[in-house]
């Protein structure tokens, strides 16, 4: 081998190196990323399961504009978590990603939905529970004020339109 030819397989070596590096942080990072976003999950249901409010607001970036909607899901989380915790017991922990609008605004999230008990025949809407997460406030807090769907109508019969 000349010296150049040397010099061309060193340098790809070098490059493969560095996009190896890249991706194995990048995957770090996602990783740790993750891992934030199923502690302040567990955060969640452990607030609810304590009857602790103050620490169920302090998960949710800008909590002191949205005090009102916080409020009300957590004591309605808090009164129904006996049967919400039987739905989600045992389920694995899933996060998405998504997009909203632009590639830059991409999210994550966690979604439960929760069937009524005795609900055989599928005549309740469920209770749909979406916990969004955006990097740039951090995974320690959730993004939006209101992660509750459908839980005022949640138990009573669905409406065909």
């Amino acid at each position: 081998m000349s010296k150049q030819e040397i010099k061309k397989y060193m340098n790809k070596i070098i490059k493969i190196l560095a996009l190896l590096s890249i991706f194995v942080s990048c995957a770090n990072q996602q990783k740790k990323d993750e891992e934030q976003i199923r502690k302040t999950v567990n955060k969640f249901w452990d607030t609810i399961k304590r009857d602790d409010i103050e620490g169920y607001k302090e998960l949710f970036y800008d909590n002191e504009i949205y005090l009102g909607s916080i409020s009300a899901d957590f004591y309605f989380l808090h009164n129904n978590y006996d049967e919400i915790s039987k739905s989600i017991q045992g389920k694995k922990l899933k996060i998405k990603d998504t997009i909203v609008f632009l590639p830059e605004n991409r999210k994550k999230y966690v979604q439960y939905i929760i069937k009524k008990d005795n609900d055989s025949n599928n005549l309740y809407k469920p209770l749909v529970i979406t916990l969004m997460f955006y990097k740039p406030v951090g995974y320690d807090k959730i993004y939006n004020p209101s992660p509750l769907d459908n839980h005022i109508r949640w138990g009573n019969k669905k409406i065909y339109e």
